[in-house]
């Protein structure tokens, strides 16, 4: 796991949503068009998913998860260390939540 990467999954994981998101786009943009480069879209839009979560903003929540999951489908189970099947589980099971009338009380994912 490169150091760029690693640094993006410990903010995931503390909440800093935009943060990550920020640190994976320096990490995909030498390599926009390369064979890593849905990984890295993937893992970017999961992270913007979760930010509109917390913003309430069911439209972007479900937009980004749904393309971010997409995205990281074809890497699964794992890639460059992290484990995305419980990723994309916990993705899916949230898209599920959201299809619902109320706000679903969802707890963000943990990066492993």
């Amino acid at each position: 796991m490169t150091p760029g990467l690693r640094r993006g999954v410990e903010l995931f994981n503390s909440g800093r949503y935009w943060d990550a998101h920020e640190v994976w786009e320096h990490e995909w943009m030498p390599d926009r068009k390369g064979p890593e480069a849905g990984f890295y879209k993937g893992l970017i839009q999961v992270a913007a998913g979760c930010l509109h979560y917390s913003r309430r903003n069911r439209r972007g929540a479900v937009n980004k998860w749904r393309s971010g999951a997409d995205y990281l489908r074809p890497y699964l189970p794992d890639n460059r260390g992290i484990s995305l099947a419980p990723l994309v589980n916990s993705i899916d099971g949230f898209l599920d939540a959201m299809g619902g009338r109320g706000w679903p009380e969802l707890v963000m994912p943990i990066i492993a």
